[in-house]
């Protein structure tokens, strides 16, 4: 079968992609304005490079076409921190995708606690077991309600615990499979 895109609205288009495309890594991302700690996921996230170290995330436009919150945050603030979530962060992360309004820290309101580790960027998850500290290198014009962000990584945490003796990292994080989640090569829903 030949699937001209062309052809496809784009929510058939997002379909189409996102259940094809998979695991896609999920992109918990911290973002702070005015005292107010914004925490949203996002599943259009992958590294670009490692030299330097890029990683792009694309962010739509609210249904008004206004910008979301985390891109308004990181586009005024050049900062973000993306947490890497794991499947007992699952909950969490799901209610932080609940829309609320600018003032409103889903931190907060779902409870969800946060560690403050290095000065110039947002908090980061207290549970997170990878976290990495970003700045704004650009948006880039897709023409579209998608807005990429390219963001250079400046510094990450590791949980202690998830390095072994040789250097390797052995993290569990959760990804995105149309619109379940994938945890430990099991889908969750």
């Amino acid at each position: 079968m030949i699937v001209d895109f062309g052809t496809l609205s784009e929510g058939r288009k997002y379909k189409t992609m996102s259940n094809t495309i998979f695991p896609r890594p999920v992109a918990w991302i911290s973002s702070e304005d005015e005292g107010v700690v914004n925490l949203a996921p996002f599943s259009y996230f992958t590294p670009l490079s490692s030299e330097p170290p890029l990683v792009v995330v694309s962010i739509a436009h609210k249904e008004n076409g206004e910008h979301k919150d985390t891109f308004a945050n990181i586009l005024r603030h050049k900062r973000c921190t993306i947490n890497l979530a794991h499947d007992g962060l699952i909950e969490a992360l799901k209610h932080s995708a609940e829309e609320l309004p600018h003032e409103v820290s889903e931190t907060e309101h779902f409870g969800i606690e946060t560690r403050r580790i290095l000065d110039g960027y947002p908090p980061m998850v207290a549970d997170a077991k990878c976290a990495l500290f970003c700045r704004l290198v650009k948006t880039l014009d897709i023409g579209s309600d998608y807005e990429p962000l390219l963001l250079e990584i400046e510094q990450m945490y590791i949980d202690d615990e998830r390095i072994d003796p040789k250097g390797h990292i052995h993290l569990e994080n959760i990804g995105r499979v149309g619109m379940e989640f994938l945890v430990d090569a099991a889908r969750v829903k």
